[in-house]
């Protein structure tokens, strides 16, 4: 936490969350600074994220666990019951992120376009926590808990070799995976395809300001997205698929700003790659680019 920011009573899970982040950029060895210039997230948001001020956004984590060399399903796993508390699903609410109040605690920003078809030992306060966090977030909550006690993260005993081999603690915990047609409409992060295994960029452009557009692929899903890195409010992002409907997402406020915002994902076949393209309209003005040739 920054001098003048005010006392935030944060959720259990953020907090285990923030510490585990911590620990990986410890790992990293990287200061600050050094993890703003390899990754596509600022210094300021970085420290935010490791002071447990907001929840980052899912490939954060993901991009910070390859910079440390592990296996990113742990780390995941905290970040979905963080992610379903502050956002109000691990208390039943709906699905979207929500800023913070004065003084709050909110998510990273998520995507808005489109909508998409307890009780613990009184010696154990974190566990409780973080199981009355997610009561009412449905059985994706519910895997996530089944993968953090696997991994050690509640201290519970791990299970024996022969009741485990159906459980992989190093594999990311997804809402549900998808891919080709089947990920088109679909957030990347929300169904895994901007983690494990890490999207390769097809083409990047930069734009005046800090503003960076890439267009990312998914082999494991099949599918595109274009990404914008600390763009203006007001921004617009596109993807363009041969033969799809294009897909856009808009930078909406100062939050979003400071983050990475992905369009929907679009089904993309070997051959529609090379005719891909991502397009920023900034001012009514649109600058599309194309696959790095």
């Amino acid at each position: 936490m920054t001098s003048g920011d005010p006392p935030v009573d944060r959720p259990v899970e953020c907090e285990r969350l923030a510490e585990t982040l911590r620990g990986l950029r410890t790992g990293t060895g990287l200061s600050l600074a050094a993890l703003a210039a390899k990754t596509p997230y600022s210094k300021s948001s970085w420290d935010r994220y490791l002071n447990g001020r907001i929840v980052p956004p899912r490939q954060a984590v993901a991009e910070l666990c390859e910079l440390a060399g592990e296996e990113p399903g742990r780390a995941l796993a905290l970040w979905e019951l963080a992610d379903a508390v502050a956002s109000g699903r691990g208390a039943g609410g709906g699905g979207g992120g929500v800023r913070p109040r004065a003084g709050g605690f909110a998510s990273a920003p998520a995507e808005s376009l489109p909508p998409e078809d307890a009780g613990s030992s009184p010696r154990h306060p974190a566990r409780r926590g973080l199981l009355a966090g997610v009561v009412g977030g449905g059985l994706t909550v519910v895997a996530v808990i089944v993968a953090l006690a696997v991994t050690g993260a509640f201290g519970w005993s791990t299970p024996s070799a022969s009741s485990s081999q159906s459980l992989s603690p190093s594999a990311p915990v997804l809402v549900k995976g998808c891919h080709g047609s089947g990920c088109t409409g679909k957030d990347p992060e929300t169904y895994g395809c901007g983690a494990d295994p890490v999207p390769v960029t097809l083409g990047r452009q930069s734009f005046p300001g800090p503003t960076v557009v890439k267009i990312r692929h998914s082999t494991a899903c099949g599918a595109v997205w274009a990404r914008i890195d600390l763009g203006k409010v007001g921004d617009r992002a596109e993807i363009l698929v041969p033969h799809h409907a294009p897909w856009r997402i808009e930078v909406k406020d100062q939050y979003d700003a400071k983050d990475s915002l992905s369009t929907p994902m679009v089904a993309a076949t070997r051959s529609d790659l090379d005719h891909v393209r991502a397009c920023l309209v900034r001012d009514g003005k649109r600058h599309c680019f194309g696959p790095v040739e």
